[in-house]
């Protein structure tokens, strides 16, 4: 039992990572920059940490574009994983 509390414990001691897209460039910029900062204002109210884990935030540029939306995930992803 001990064994997998330990494990438990270590499954969850990386940081949470969470990607974001929004609009940063381009006449919608305005909005994306407001959406940012009120994610970055709920993540400093809560010490940058949800369910006691810590949180990394990433912002990514769609410019206002549907098609820039769509690769971006499977790029984050590929990037993010630990071997």
């Amino acid at each position: 039992m001990l064994a997998s509390l330990c494990v438990a414990a270590f499954a969850q001691s990386d940081n949470l990572r969470v990607g974001f897209l929004t609009v940063r460039t381009g006449p919608l910029a305005a909005g994306g920059r407001q959406m940012e900062e009120g994610i970055n204002l709920l993540l400093k109210e809560r010490n940058y940490a949800f369910a006691g884990r810590k949180v990394d935030i990433i912002f990514a540029d769609t410019a206002g574009s549907r098609r820039s939306r769509a690769p971006r995930p499977r790029s984050w992803s590929s990037a993010t994983r630990s071997t």
